[in-house]
């Protein structure tokens, strides 16, 4: 197989040493656009094919990293040229594989990823510079040089594949590392293609090597990735809940972690807000890609001199796009509407758990302000988008990342009272201040505890310009831009003596 077709061939090969790898079993991914079928076969790692991954990279590491910053600028460049290239067959491939809308994957390719790569290559030369401490009275000269770790195992997840996938490897090599990509067993495809790029704008052999993992057998192959003495450091994107697992193993090995973990994401609405567009945005940012985003809104909390009007906003823009979820997964085409249209929940478990703390909620007294299934959507994943007031403190809702167009709408009285509600979380990856009074917006976001803070903005928000990351269980580390290269790097000390022995402070007996 060539490099050309590395992720049309089936069974899905893994890649080692830019070439097609297959292993001694397969796994199947399910289809979503026909449930209970079998999508496609993919060729499942063994801790075997670990062995031989760990080999590649291995081999490649000392090259890759004495390879001049400008030469490895210039690949990435080319694979950004490349990369836009592609683009339409990417959308194509994100769509087939996954619960992403032709909208929210074209946003997510054409313009997260494409500039995560392009920002990633430009910002090399700054993020990679070294230091010089003063020199000492003896003369001698201290340098900081920001060095490499060796191989960085990046574990992408499924919600925003390819600029999630691309994230859990690019800085990293762009700062000298070498990376295995373990692809989620539910978009190896995508992730696949995503290598092929890199592969193509000339990245050498072992730089990036990809492997599908069985889900039945990931715990054993990924004890393996981390504990192999070669695999300096790991990258992990997903739930709070696997990110756990994922730094017990990791701490077992002493292996650094960088971590970007689930959101309970809180909007605060002030009595000063402009109505109109909180409203909107809190449509926005917990439905885009029906709420599947670590940063999607959650609890809205909203000032109690403005609920009733907010509320009602909400309620008449979820009606006047009544049916905003497709009942079905199917793709259409680019050029129809209508395909921009949200699709279903990612899969039949993702539907499940929304349903239950849904009911949860309403057991526990909470009321419908806005939403319902509709007839007829009741088969494969689709969940209209459901607004919810009165959710009680003892509701799953109001404190599980729901991963789904749900919303629970609550009200506060002061600002000591909604800082001390929103900083018991556990979760601190994004929030959103609406406020029309500076001086009020800027004192609340300063205190709540998230990683970034939105005034008057989205909670979904991802720029190159600025570095992304959370706060206690949304995880630790940070990506993007010169920050995220440096993320997989550490300073090593080098110093240059002036000459001359250690003269000693006292007299030797």
């Amino acid at each position: 197989m060539t490099t050309a077709s590395l992720y049309k061939g089936l069974p899905l090969p893994c890649i080692i040493d830019n070439a097609a790898h297959e292993t001694n079993s397969t796994y199947s991914v399910a289809s979503l656009i026909e449930p209970g079928q079998e999508q496609k076969k993919v060729y499942a790692a063994s801790t075997a094919d670990v062995e031989a991954a760990v080999a590649s990279s291995k081999r490649a590491f000392a090259g890759w990293r004495d390879t001049p910053v400008t030469a490895r600028r210039s690949i990435l460049l080319k694979a950004s040229h490349l990369f836009k290239e592609r683009i339409p067959e990417l959308i194509g491939v994100e769509t087939e594989e996954t619960s992403s809308g032709t909208g929210f994957a074209g946003y997510e390719i054409a313009v997260l990823a494409s500039d995560l790569l392009e920002e990633t290559a430009c910002a090399m030369n700054q993020a990679l510079r070294g230091e010089t401490a003063p020199t000492d009275p003896t003369g001698k000269q201290m340098i900081m040089e920001r060095v490499p770790f060796g191989c960085v195992l990046g574990i992408a997840p499924w919600n925003a594949p390819v600029v999630l996938g691309l994230r859990s490897v690019i800085g990293a090599i762009a700062a000298g590392n070498v990376a295995i990509m373990k692809t989620s067993e539910y978009s190896p495809t995508v992730h696949t293609a995503l290598a092929q790029v890199l592969i193509d704008a000339g990245l050498p052999k072992g730089v990036l090597n990809v492997l599908h993992v069985d889900p039945k057998d990931a715990p054993s192959v990924i004890d393996a990735l981390i504990g192999h003495e070669f695999v300096r450091k790991i990258n992990f994107t997903g739930s709070t809940r696997v990110g756990r697992i994922i730094a017990q193993v990791a701490a077992k090995y002493l292996k650094p972690l960088t971590l970007e973990l689930g959101g309970k994401n809180p909007i605060v609405i002030t009595e000063n807000a402009d109505l109109d567009l909180a409203a909107n945005n809190v449509i926005f940012g917990g439905f885009l890609h029906q709420g599947q985003i670590c940063m999607s809104a959650s609890n809205i909390f909203i000032h109690e001199s403005v609920l009733d009007a907010v509320s009602q906003k909400i309620a008449a823009l979820i009606s006047e796009n009544s049916g905003l979820i497709r009942a079905s997964n199917q793709p259409t085409d680019l050029g129809n509407d209508k395909s921009h249209r949200l699709r279903g929940l990612f899969n039949r478990a993702s539907l499940e758990r929304a349903q239950d703390l849904l009911k949860d909620a309403q057991e526990h007294g909470a009321k419908l302000v806005a939403g319902e299934q509709k007839a007829g959507e009741t088969n494969g994943t689709a969940f209209q988008p459901h607004i919810l007031s009165g959710v009680s403190q003892k509701a799953r809702l109001y404190r599980e990342e729901a991963f789904a167009p749900l919303l629970a709408l609550i009200p506060y009285k002061s600002e000591e009272e909604v800082l001390n509600i929103i900083n018991e979380s556990e979760y601190g990856l994004s929030a959103s201040v609406y406020s029309t009074n500076h001086a009020q917006a800027w004192r609340l976001a300063r205190a709540i505890e998230s990683g970034a803070v939105h005034i008057n903005g989205q909670t979904v928000h991802d720029s190159q310009d600025v570095v992304h990351g959370g706060v206690k269980a949304s995880g630790y580390g940070r990506f993007n831009g010169a920050e995220g290269i440096r993320e997989f790097t550490q300073l090593k000390v080098i110093t240059i003596a002036a000459g001359g022995g250690t003269k000693m402070p006292f007299t030797m007996m």
